[in-house]
């Protein structure tokens, strides 16, 4: 199944119609419908259930969309990745933080730890009463 066909699919899982996904995809409806008839012929079952009025995932239709979403993210979570390194995003991010909302933050910073490898964060702990004075004088960069 090429990235485009799971687009196609996660999309439609998402919209429940066809026209939108041709519309957020850019692409024809006949487009979609043809992906999808694909997809069900080298399943061998269909994935939805539709008529004139509703389209709706069937149980099998509803795994593989959990199961294809799942890794959907992880490949454009490496491309990003790998686009983020390929930029040269590097060099030390220095954040201001007040009280223990740099605890609060972790995840995020973990996260753009992740995506920007060469590029390390220094968490600066700052006091309430004046929350911007070292982001005026450059002391941070955020």
């Amino acid at each position: 199944m090429e990235l485009r066909d799971i687009e196609i699919f996660l999309t439609l899982a998402e919209e429940l119609h066809f026209g939108r996904t041709a519309e957020r995809l850019h692409i024809t409806q006949a487009r979609v419908s043809q992906s999808i008839k694909k997809q069900e012929r080298r399943i061998g079952a269909p994935l939805f259930e539709r008529n004139s009025r509703t389209v709706r995932l069937t149980a099998i239709g509803s795994r593989l969309h959990d199961d294809l979403r799942q890794a959907y993210d992880l490949v454009h979570s490496g491309l990003a990745r790998a686009a983020g390194t390929a930029q040269g995003v590097q060099g030390t991010l220095r954040l201001g933080v007040m009280g223990a909302l740099g605890n609060e933050l972790r995840p995020v910073i973990d996260e753009f730890g992740a995506r920007h490898p060469d590029c390390a964060v220094q968490i600066s702990e700052y006091h309430f009463s004046e929350p911007l004075a070292a982001l005026r004088s450059g002391e941070v960069d955020m």
